[in-house]
């Protein structure tokens, strides 16, 4: 190993100025390339957000300007908010509509008309949160029917279900997960709290359970260190509410270390 480091180093002193400057291009490019690929699997959470549009026209505006991966709002935001990120087709961050946040205590027909009315409204994915009162109660054939319901209203759109792990037990969770893959929901949302578990467990649990048919998302990050702890253990996507900041960092973090 101190063997090829030592020629690594011999190898560079023979560089010519030239060869330096193209070699430093170079592993700039590298660092900057897997700082944005990191930043991608970061959404904004705004899905609670009490402030107004202009902090939502803000937030959209910071979204696509670092490109997030998405940024998730209540479903009376996404019109105005499709607006501030533009047409679908040119977005640099994915809109997500979060519907029965946070307990999933709406009926199934309300749950599908909206998510019909947030793919009207210009959604490019939808987040419902499962029923958790009727998975508490054992009631898995309604959860089904929902599922099922819903994965026909997102059409050919992302959907993604909403577990709310501190809500549920470890056995709650993993029916749920095993239903949604059944059930060709495009990815889970994982949160940390569940029956005592830290996030990475959770995220190995859901992993295990939906068996790579859904992605999982990550919820409750909030530095670099979990993001990348939670992206080891199989999250494709990560939830946080202090997303642009987090991306500030990585960017400024990857600037220093290509110098």
């Amino acid at each position: 190993m101190e063997n090829n480091d030592h020629n690594n180093i011999n190898d560079y002193a023979k560089l010519s100025e030239e060869e330096r400057e193209l070699y430093k291009q170079f592993k700039h490019k590298l660092t900057m390339q897997s700082a944005r690929a990191q930043i991608k699997k970061l959404e904004y959470n705004l899905a609670d957000i009490t402030a107004g549009l202009s902090a939502l026209k803000t937030a959209c505006s910071d979204a696509s300007n670092l490109a997030l991966g998405g940024i998730c709002v209540a479903p009376s935001f996404v019109k105005p908010c499709a607006v501030f990120l533009g047409s679908a087709s040119n977005r640099k961050s994915a809109l997500v509509a979060c519907i029965s946040y946070p307990n999933g205590g709406d009926t199934t027909d309300i749950k599908v008309k909206a998510v019909k009315r947030a793919i009207k409204d210009g959604a490019d994915e939808v987040e419902v949160t499962a029923p958790i009162a009727q998975i508490r109660d054992g009631n898995f054939s309604y959860v089904k029917r929902e599922f099922k319901k819903l994965r026909s209203a997102a059409k050919k759109r992302s959907l993604r279900i909403s577990a709310e792990c501190e809500l549920l037990t470890k056995h709650e969770l993993m029916r749920l997960c095993m239903l949604a893959a059944d059930c060709r929901i495009n990815s889970v949302k994982a949160a940390s709290g569940a029956y005592g578990s830290d996030e990475m467990q959770v995220i190995a649990d859901v992993r295990s359970a939906v068996k790579d048919k859904c992605t999982i998302k990550a919820e409750g990050i909030s530095n670099v260190a979990q993001l990348s702890a939670a992206v080891d253990m199989g999250a494709g996507v990560v939830g946080c509410k202090n997303a642009p900041a987090m991306a500030r960092y990585i960017l400024a973090t990857a600037e220093n270390d290509a110098m």
